[in-house]
């Protein structure tokens, strides 16, 4: 029998003090990568490390920023009931708990499982929708191809038997002449051709309409709400996800039934979380919710209308998002004609199930989200017309960032940041959760980067695999390199899904969810024996040495080796340049530059005599560059001073000796 949190946090009220000293963790933070599967994956994970730890910072993209919300407001509904908030435990974790049972179950409108009955198909984008789900039951290029095929000609008989007809006109003409049995191949060549475009005429047909209409619906078949007069509005995804994620935190009984969930609610509790959406119009990734302090100012750069959401959101979220609109936009708005365009509220005021929902706009499944904004960077606007604000299209956050697990990273971590990645299973790997659950088990095996693979076979699902992973790598290469760091590889768990499991998986069986849910358990559990209090363990648990002291050691290990390296290459560039025309040192002295960013207090560079402090920004500026480089030169004096015992061995007090490999490099790079 192993303990919960809450056992664990009774023990702690007893003992003040003992976190101090613990080797374990009693707090975490959680990333989940981007997969329609992670639906079912994903919750089991969660409940098994809310066991024994307390979630704080909780991110994900696509489905994964699913898991991520609903962790969040599962750990809020936790932290509510514990400060006495709220009389009844909403039990979030039990909830979680159930969500693969839920969603494998039958959908009260008939329409398969509520996960497929989640997507509600635009009316005139049914069809395809049909079709589409069709070839989920079969796998390989070649296959869904055919079962395409048949769908396509079995929903549009007419269509189909006009090109037949076509196509076995030239049939007439033997009416006229004597059989002979040497017409037999001409005959197969006709009806043949009669099925070629047969299916053409049915394809083209599709394509017009699939091409007209996308456009019109946000380029998804779906937009995640349902359509006018749907009997089972309650069961589409966004209407979902918006009570699921209230029940969850207990929303109703803690702010009222008209209060959604919003981030200001988490970080009311201490509660963090980030979601990854990918703006194609600016072709970049963004973390929503937008930044918006000293550093990064995003949440005022953007717009949204009253039209636009009501067509992607229940009426209760797009009144909120109204309400909380500000009153006047500023910045660059101020040269723009609003003409009904609204400010997005302050972060701490966005609905959770807004942000969700613009990371999960799976491209052509589900509509994109628009925003607006003015591009002043276009030429030929005359002066002193007002521009107006122009659509930018957000899509899948995973387009950008499928595994954000640069998310809440530091350069010496206080707790562990977890890491559920979705991978592909090896050829003949077994199917219990060992097999497919991967962590390290040591540092050297942690050192093994999965490998991609697809039929190399001649055929149309060779080629289709090719042009998969092709994009796959193109898409994913930042986060598999970044997973394989150390510092990052200890505390990722991959779990690996076989073709029947993994993708785009709306039709999965019973047998499949539930092994779905077994590799989630214990990719759970795994983190809890790994990172977390012992007494948490599961009864036949064996302690790793991939545990949180460590993870400690390696972090530490890293930024020194990392700061060595850089102060090293600061002090060369620095020092090649001491005494020229060139020379940093002008900076603190001399108006020279963009004015913008010229240091305050030029000149002025001596300590305070009362504290003994820099009395102005260019002092401490200059005070830190001569510590960075002061420090690089003594570095560089040590490691001439022991040199190593013989020659090309590496120095013996060389900070990067022996440091953790393959080392990372710091350098700049945006905030996102």
């Amino acid at each position: 029998m192993s303990r919960t949190a809450a056992d664990v946090e009774r023990a702690d009220a007893a003992a003040p003090g003992a976190d101090a000293f613990a080797p374990f963790a009693r707090e975490c933070d959680l990333v989940m990568k981007g997969g329609i599967t992670s639906g079912v994956v994903y919750p089991l994970a969660i409940a098994e490390i809310a066991r024994a730890f307390r979630l704080c910072s909780i991110g994900g993209t696509s489905a994964g920023a699913i898991a991520a919300a609903a962790a969040a407001a599962a750990e809020l509904g936790r932290q509510r009931h514990r400060a006495g908030e709220l009389a009844d435990d909403p039990d979030g974790f039990a909830q979680l708990r159930a969500l693969p049972d839920f969603l494998g179950g039958p959908a009260p409108s008939g329409a398969g499982t509520r996960l497929l009955a989640l997507f509600k198909p635009a009316k005139r984008l049914r069809a395809v929708f049909e079709v589409f789900v069709d070839t989920l039951a079969v796998k390989g290029g070649g296959a869904r191809i055919r079962r395409a095929s048949f769908a396509l000609v079995r929903r549009h008989p007419g269509i189909a038997s006009i090109g037949a007809l076509a196509g076995l006109l030239p049939l007439l003409a033997l009416a006229f002449v004597p059989w002979r049995w040497s017409l037999l191949p001409l005959v197969a060549w006709v009806v043949a051709v009669a099925c070629v475009l047969a299916l053409l005429g049915v394809v083209v047909r599709m394509a017009r309409r699939l091409f007209r209409e996308l456009p019109a619906h946000g380029y998804g078949v779906c937009s995640g709400m349902p359509e006018p007069g749907d009997a089972h509005g309650e069961e589409a995804l966004t209407v979902w996800m918006s009570d699921y994620f209230d029940r969850l935190a207990g929303q109703a009984a803690h702010a009222g039934a008209a209060k959604p969930l919003t981030f200001g609610d988490l970080r009311a509790h201490g509660i963090e979380l980030r979601v990854m959406t990918t703006c194609l119009t600016l072709g970049r990734p963004f973390q929503v919710p937008f930044g918006d302090d000293v550093h990064v100012r995003e949440n005022g750069r953007f717009l949204f209308r009253r039209e636009d959401f009501a067509q992607l959101f229940p009426p209760r979220i797009v009144d909120w998002m109204v309400a909380h609109a500000p009153a006047q936009v500023g910045g660059v708005f101020r040269e723009a004609a609003l003409d009904g365009h609204l400010g997005l509220p302050a972060p701490d005021d966005l609905p959770v199930v807004v942000a969700v929902r613009m990371s999960l706009s799976f491209p052509l499944l589900l509509s994109a989200v628009p925003l607006y904004s003015v591009d002043f960077t276009r030429p030929g606007t005359s002066a002193g017309v007002l521009r107006r604000p122009e659509r930018c299209w957000f899509t899948d956050g995973g387009v950008g960032s499928n595994f954000p697990i640069h998310f809440f990273d530091a350069p010496l971590s206080t707790r562990p940041t977890f890491g559920l990645d979705l991978g592909q299973a090896e050829p003949g790997s077994g199917d219990r959760p060992a097999d497919r659950v991967r962590f390290p088990a040591d540092n050297a095996d942690a050192l093994i980067s999965p490998w991609r693979r697809w039929d190399e076979s001649r055929g149309v699902g060779s080629v289709l695999g090719f042009l998969g992973t092709l994009f796959g790598v193109a898409k994913d290469w930042n986060h598999e390199t970044l997973s394989n760091l150390p510092g990052f590889r200890d505390r990722i768990g991959l779990i690996r899904l076989s073709e029947r499991e993994g993708g785009l998986n709306l039709t999965m069986e019973a047998t499949v969810i539930e092994a779905l849910t077994a590799y989630g358990r214990y990719a759970g559990q795994q983190f809890v024996v790994r990172f977390g209090d012992p007494a948490c363990w599961p009864a036949d648990a064996r302690a790793s040495p991939m545990n949180w002291e460590n993870h400690q050691l390696i972090r530490l290990r890293l930024l020194l080796a990392s700061m060595s390296e850089m102060l090293g290459r600061l002090e060369t560039s620095a020092g090649t340049l001491d005494g020229t025309a060139s020379d940093y040192a002008r900076f603190f002295t001399d108006p020279v530059g963009p004015g913008s960013y010229r240091l305050r207090g030029l000149g002025r560079l001596d300590d305070d005599p009362l504290d003994g402090l820099p009395a102005t920004q260019a002092g401490l500026a200059h005070w830190m560059l001569g510590q960075l480089r002061a420090i690089a030169r003594r570095i560089a004096a040590t490691i001439a001073a022991r040199p190593a015992a013989r020659a090309g061995a590496e120095s013996p007090v060389d900070p990067q000796t022996r440091a953790p490999r393959p080392p990372p490099e710091l350098k700049p790079r945006p905030r996102i």
